[in-house]
């Protein structure tokens, strides 16, 4: 089919309202993901820019495209509504599905074992855990903050899968008699030492140093940890309470 100069305005047009009303859903998403889904570090480090990458190229690019590519205000108004209604339902198809996947990839936990922490997901949990919620009543933090002294060895924890790895911090935290609050900062406290050697060994002395000009604070004064994400790594930095205050790349 040829595309005429009023055809292609009509489809601009169309293209134009869809990519709007796209726009105001994408701008919600944005919000959620980086807000609440993954706040940063974890934004950084842990799937969320790619998380938005996938609902941009699902809302912004994939439901307008259709839109430009099918729809003529020449067909009769049948035809109209079949295409607006095959547009809908592809994109909104393709969006709860990409929403899916980006929820569902989200950190529900930060676990410090071993000489690091890491990011948990609900899929990491092995099915074991019925919902996120359930960390909370280790932590106040969003995600939860635990400890889990799971007495493996540094070979051994590099060589557990992600899945059987966050079974064993599960496994340990609904062990009896545990609470893993004051753990955590009691176990924060006994790395200090072994975080400290890290930030020399990774070249990350100068941001930690720059951080504690910036917030007017001692290193006397904070507890550090180096937290591994799926795409990067960052620090976290505690009081002395182990409560989460901020993080430096």
């Amino acid at each position: 089919m040829k595309i005429t100069k009023p055809l292609l305005i009509t489809k601009l047009k169309a293209t134009a309202v869809h990519l709007s009303l796209s726009l105001v859903v994408f701008i919600y998403l944005v919000y959620q993901i980086y807000y609440n889904w993954y706040p940063q570090p974890y934004f950084a480090i842990d799937g969320g820019w790619q998380g938005i990458q996938i609902i941009a190229a699902v809302d912004l690019v994939l439901g307008p495209l259709i839109t430009f590519l099918i729809f003529d205000l020449s067909k009769s108004r049948r035809e109209i509504l079949f295409d607006l209604s095959v547009i809908v339902i592809i994109q909104l198809g393709a969006l709860f599905y990409g929403i899916a996947q980006v929820y569902n990839q989200r950190p529900v936990a930060v676990a410090l074992v071993s000489q690091y922490m890491l990011v948990g997901t609900m899929e990491q949990f092995g099915g074991k855990l019925e919902s996120a919620s359930d960390l909370y009543r280790y932590s106040d933090e969003r995600p939860p903050l635990v400890y889990a002294d799971l007495q493996i060895d540094e070979s051994t924890l590099e060589e557990l899968s992600e899945l059987k790895l966050w079974e064993s911090v599960l496994e340990y935290l609904q062990l009896p008699s545990k609470n893993t609050r004051s753990e955590f900062a009691v176990a924060l406290k006994d790395r200090q030492r072994i975080f400290s050697d890290q930030l020399d060994l990774l070249d990350a002395r100068e941001a930690y140093e720059g951080w504690l000009r910036q917030n007017d604070k001692k290193a006397d004064e904070v507890m550090i940890a180096r937290i591994a994400g799926r795409y990067g790594e960052a620090w976290l930095v505690f009081d002395l309470d182990g409560k989460y205050l901020a993080y430096f790349p």
